[in-house]
């Protein structure tokens, strides 16, 4: 099953570099977001929701798509097949 929904790479701390890429590859079209959905969570979990976001640098709505990504991978693995609407 292919999915437009990837795990974003985990942030490096190195000096740009300049990449040259072939013409063609840079023309996917870019995953279009929703607003946010509000979901509703106790103050212990969006405390430590957002502590763990701060310790790997990156923002919340990233954390949430890599959490994301990482259990359905893992239900994948596990065999258990996800319908996505």
């Amino acid at each position: 099953m292919l999915f437009s929904f990837r795990r974003k790479p985990e942030p490096q701390d190195m000096a740009p570099v300049a990449v040259v890429e072939p013409a063609g590859l840079l023309d996917v079209e870019p995953v279009k977001r929703t607003k946010q959905q509000n979901i509703k969570a106790s103050d212990d979990c969006c405390a430590a929701f957002t502590a763990i976001a701060k310790a790997q640098g990156i923002s919340k709505s990233a954390l949430f798509e890599d959490m994301v990504a990482e259990r359905l991978e893992a239900l994948q693995r596990q065999g258990i097949r996800v319908e996505l609407a």
